[in-house]
């Protein structure tokens, strides 16, 4: 085999692994929900992210989304772990209520993350679009 063609067949290859590689998300595809402590309600600004995300999955034809939660850096493991849950199905929950299927969410909880901030940083649950 020449030089040229294995330079070639080298440069078809690497295109063709790149196109099956799944793309990471940009920080336009992230959207974070924050909540209160220990609290699950959505508040107004909530449902204004979490329709956001809704309107940019739909125009970017998102192939799913991941939905991240958080609990609290306060409180037992178990508790936040149950929190974190909670959050993220009231949020997948929202995401339905505005026309996405849920069949392209997956789901994580991360509960507690032993951060140790308190603010409002660690109450929060990220969508994460991937296309």
């Amino acid at each position: 085999m020449t030089r040229t063609r294995r330079i070639w067949l080298g440069v078809l290859l690497v295109g063709a692994m790149a196109g099956c590689a799944p793309t990471t998300p940009t920080e336009g595809d992230r959207y974070l929900v924050y909540f209160d402590e220990f609290s699950a309600n959505l508040t107004p600004a909530a449902h204004q992210v979490i329709a956001g995300a809704a309107k940019q999955a739909k125009e970017t034809k998102a192939t799913w989304i991941r939905i991240e939660g958080r609990g609290s850096a306060t409180g037992s493991p178990a508790a936040n772990h149950y929190l974190s849950a909670t959050r993220v199905q009231v949020v997948a929950d929202e995401l339905q209520k505005d026309g996405l299927d849920p069949a392209t969410f997956r789901q994580a909880y991360l509960g507690q993350t032993g951060s140790g901030d308190t603010s409002v940083a660690d109450r929060r649950v990220d969508i994460i679009l991937q296309h």
